[in-house]
């Protein structure tokens, strides 16, 4: 087999990547009368690109919608490319139709994603029903996602709420004496208490009884099972295991006679992140997940005033908690959720936002528990509290 346009390909690219933009073009240029319909859509499409970097925009558009026609596997990215240039030049219509050939041939991986410019495209050109069907293509997986992690926080706190029913009399059993959260046993050394208050909750003799449990499980269901596909089962465990800590923090801090138990500041947490990440991030969401997220503010809202209206009621957990999962929420993206800026690519293919690094993502976890400990550890030596 003859390598000479493989290799002038790769030369080509190679002034390209360099910045030799018009020597690039010169090199490219002959092979796009190759008969072999791969190598001809590459060089349009590596064209297209040195084109658009030498501000000749139309002359870009051009070659990307001879890659596009030309055929073979590379065609997509043609048609791809040439989707992203009607969109800047604001033809929006145009735009979709391109996008909708670039769906049609592109791997299974990427028709999410092309799903969602498409939406975005329709809802902009009006077209709401249309649009919310491709929200619901790209982004249907939220339906059916198992959320292993939210199944076991609550069948966790179901379980322990069981058996400290069972061995209680009447106030609490063993198992809430031995969990919940205060500052003298903290102060002991029984530093669990700032995690173990979280999955324990308020016997049915107190003023809460089963609605406790019953409403924090209730808003674990709805909001868990979104903030773990956003975030993946380990981060989203990280987070929630972070905010109610943070909520226990609070209340050694800001109210050190008060005792606390329940899985509200942590929920509270999830809340933060929620409202925070939409709004710093901007997902691109639909169907169940788009529409729980769309109300978070106001459920904040509600529950912040429900915190301290209602008596009895730990407004450090809460607060705390809310606090942590803000921070979060704005410090770390989601790791497996579309935003605006990534739906769009560079000429040269490449995404039009980067991800946050792995590391980084456990630096800024590692980075939040420090503090908390920090605090923590200020209240055991007297320093706060």
């Amino acid at each position: 087999m003859d390598q000479t346009p493989q290799l002038r390909l790769a030369e080509g690219q190679r002034l390209l990547d360099s910045g030799d933009l018009s020597a690039a073009v010169d090199t490219l240029t002959p092979l796009t009368a190759e008969p072999d319909s791969e190598v001809a859509g590459r060089a349009w499409l590596a064209i297209g690109a040195a084109r658009y970097r030498l501000d000749d925009e139309p002359g870009a558009l051009d070659a990307w919608q001879h890659a596009a026609d030309a055929g073979g596997s590379s065609s997509w990215l043609g048609w791809r490319s040439a989707a992203e240039q009607h969109v800047r030049d604001g033809n929006l219509d145009e735009a979709v139709a391109a996008y909708r050939e670039a769906d049609h041939r592109a791997p299974a991986n990427e028709r999410g994603a092309i799903a969602n410019r498409i939406a975005w495209l329709l809802k902009e050109t009006g077209h709401d029903f249309a649009s919310r069907r491709q929200f619901n293509r790209a982004r249907g997986a939220y339906g059916t996602y198992a959320a292993y992690v939210t199944w076991a926080l609550i069948a966790i706190n179901v379980v322990v709420w069981v058996i400290d029913q069972a061995t209680s009399s009447g106030h609490g059993g063993p198992v809430t004496a031995a969990g919940y959260l205060a500052l003298q046993p903290v102060l002991a050394g029984e530093w669990w208490r700032l995690i173990t208050y979280s999955f324990l909750h308020a016997p049915l003799v107190s003023s809460f009884g089963i609605l406790h449990i019953g409403f924090n499980m209730y808003a674990l269901y709805l909001f868990g099972p979104v903030m773990e596909e956003l975030y993946g089962h380990i981060e989203y465990l990280v987070i929630y295991m972070l905010c109610a800590v943070g909520g226990g923090v609070l209340t050694i801090i800001a109210a050190p006679l008060q005792g606390a138990v329940g899985a509200s500041g942590a929920i509270f947490g999830l809340f933060g992140l929620g409202f925070v990440v939409m709004r710093r991030h901007h997902l691109v969401l639909a169907g169940r997940a788009r529409a729980l997220l769309s109300q978070i503010g106001t459920l904040l809202v509600l529950n912040l005033v429900l915190t301290f209206v209602i008596p009895g009621i730990s407004w450090t957990g809460h607060v705390g908690g809310l606090a942590v999962g803000a921070v979060l929420g704005f410090f770390v993206p989601p790791s497996a959720a579309m935003t605006l800026a990534g739906l769009w690519r560079r000429p040269d293919g490449s995404a039009g936002q980067e991800t946050m690094p792995l590391a980084l993502r456990f630096a800024t976890y590692a980075a939040v528990a420090a503090v908390l400990a920090g605090g923590a550890w200020l209240v055991a030596n007297g320093t706060l509290g």
